[in-house]
């Protein structure tokens, strides 16, 4: 193949051999297979193995493929079908809010939007599909970290910090780590004006098949018009359109 880079071929190759083989292979047959020498096929496999794309028998000391290649697969096909089944629900809670729904997923300690159902003569506000924002002082970064283990947690924290945004942002860790776990017995999250001075958000976390957050649903709006009263009852259709969404991608309760 042109402009390859050939050791790239080779790994890529040692993955489709191994991806056809449910039994899985030992060193020296996969070797063969690919044609390459045994030191290097063991040095890709040990690299694949601490990736988690492979994984070794102990007992006959065969590789087959990992669960990362699983996962990889399942993000990027729930991606799809994702967006596809939530996009009625977003256009429902968009009616029910009359301002502004955004889908979202959380990819490396950051949320990420997805989806956005906007409204006619909205207030602006800077967020736009593939924008990248903090999780701490979001109501979808909080919506879905507080279902993450502690560990997991702790991680963003470490990676991203807890950055100050607005006068009201949470910047302190145990403020913060109190805060996720008043949103995970409530069933939903605010941001009471700590990304965008001005704009409250409500959200909620979507579940897929496994119980496992992989996504938040959100509908933001000017102080103004989201009132702690409106939120009270807006809340209540945030938290019904998660569910429904978290139905369709084969949660059960």
């Amino acid at each position: 193949m042109a402009n390859t880079v050939q050791s790239l071929d080779r790994a890529l190759e040692i993955l489709e051999t191994l991806a056809v083989e449910g039994r899985g292979l030992g060193v020296t047959e996969l070797s063969q297979r690919v044609g390459l020498h045994k030191s290097t096929v063991h040095r890709m496999l040990a690299t694949f193995a601490e990736w988690g794309y492979v994984e070794k028998n102990s007992e006959d000391d065969r590789y087959r493929l990992g669960m990362k290649v699983i996962d990889i697969g399942s993000i990027y096909l729930n991606n799809i079908e994702l967006k596809t089944e939530a996009l009625p629900y977003l256009r429902e809670l968009r009616e029910k809010s009359q301002q502004p729904v955004h889908l979202a997923r959380l990819e490396e300690g950051q949320v990420i939007y997805i989806e956005k159902v906007d409204v006619i003569n909205s207030i602006r506000m800077y967020s736009q599909i593939g924008r990248r924002v903090p999780v701490h002082c979001t109501a979808l970064g909080k919506a879905m970290a507080a279902h993450l283990g502690v560990g997991e947690i702790e991680e963003i924290i470490r990676d991203r910090g807890l950055v100050r945004v607005t006068e009201k942002t949470i910047v302190d860790r145990e403020r913060f780590l109190e805060e996720l776990k008043l949103t995970r017995q409530r069933g939903y999250a605010l941001d009471d004006e700590e990304n965008e001075a001005g704009i409250r958000c409500v959200a909620a976390p979507i579940m897929d098949y496994r119980g496992k957050v992989i996504a938040a649903i959100s509908t933001s709006g000017p102080v103004e018009a989201f009132t702690y009263e409106v939120i009270e009852e807006l809340k209540k259709h945030v938290m019904a359109t998660a569910r429904k969404i978290s139905a369709r991608m084969g949660y059960m309760v």
